[in-house]
């Protein structure tokens, strides 16, 4: 029979640690940067309204979206950005 491969097991280990800690750490920096205007649907989806349209957000993963098109990144630059546009 076929034993694991531990190398492949230690690298699979290390990305998910770094997942989970990334994930931690997004989620303690959208907490902090929380300026009361989201709805807060879970503790992993987000939403609010910006210039008249539903954008989508979920913090653990500095993921976004918005007029159907899906984005990662800061999320306040993108909305003061969209903000200054209307």
């Amino acid at each position: 029979m076929s034993e694991r491969d531990e190398i492949w097991d230690a690298l699979k280990e290390h990305k998910k640690s770094k997942f989970d800690e990334d994930r931690a750490r997004f989620m303690k920096q959208a907490n902090e940067d929380n300026d009361g205007g989201w709805s807060i649907h879970t503790d992993y989806h987000w939403s609010r309204m910006v210039a008249g349209r539903r954008l989508d957000y979920w913090p653990s993963r500095k993921k976004y979206q918005y007029e159907g098109r899906v984005m990662r990144g800061d999320v306040m630059a993108f909305i003061k950005k969209q903000e200054g546009r209307a």
